[in-house]
């Protein structure tokens, strides 16, 4: 496989709960459960979670991850993997940064509707879009909006694109 993803750029749903294995000992050492990145689109990490007495967080970060297939996420080794603690700045979907469920609100005001997921590109580790949703009987009647990357402010109360529509 040519680069860190089969294909070019898909939703971040279609990874989660993908195992990490690692390559020195074919272990799996994890799940993907969350993605991190920054408000300028650029993927900084993941999130995962791995078993053990206690289900545990930790924090890959994108420069050690070696392949995204889709059937799992390859890392050299586990020692790369780090307390999720160490994951300081930057926005997730779901962890404590998390901005999924919250209004995308446009420069000049209008709402479009709920974040639903991150389109990214696994080679570039870049965040190419967002999948708004407008709840789920207008998903079924209209389909989920999917708006270009663009620079954000995400608050307690709304996300604010810097784009106009």
């Amino acid at each position: 496989m040519a680069g860190k993803v089969g294909r070019s750029l898909r939703t971040f749903s279609h990874m989660k709960g993908l195992p990490v294995y690692e390559q020195k000992t074919g272990k799996i050492v994890g799940k993907i459960s969350d993605i991190c990145f920054t408000s300028h689109g650029k993927v900084q990490g993941f999130a995962v979670e791995s078993k053990g007495w206690f289900v545990r967080h930790r924090y890959l970060p994108f420069s050690a991850v070696q392949a995204v297939g889709t059937d799992g996420v390859i890392i050299k080794d586990a020692a790369c993997l780090q307390p999720f603690s160490s994951f300081q700045t930057g926005y997730s979907l779901y962890s404590e940064r998390g901005i999924a469920g919250k209004p995308v609100i446009t420069a000049d005001g209008k709402k479009l509707g709920l974040l639903e997921d991150v389109y990214f590109h696994g080679q570039l580790g870049i965040i190419g879009g967002y999948e708004i949703t407008d709840g789920f009987f207008a998903d079924l009647t209209e389909g989920k909006k999917r708006i270009a990357a663009a620079p954000f402010t995400a608050g307690e109360e709304a996300i604010i694109v810097n784009t106009t529509m």
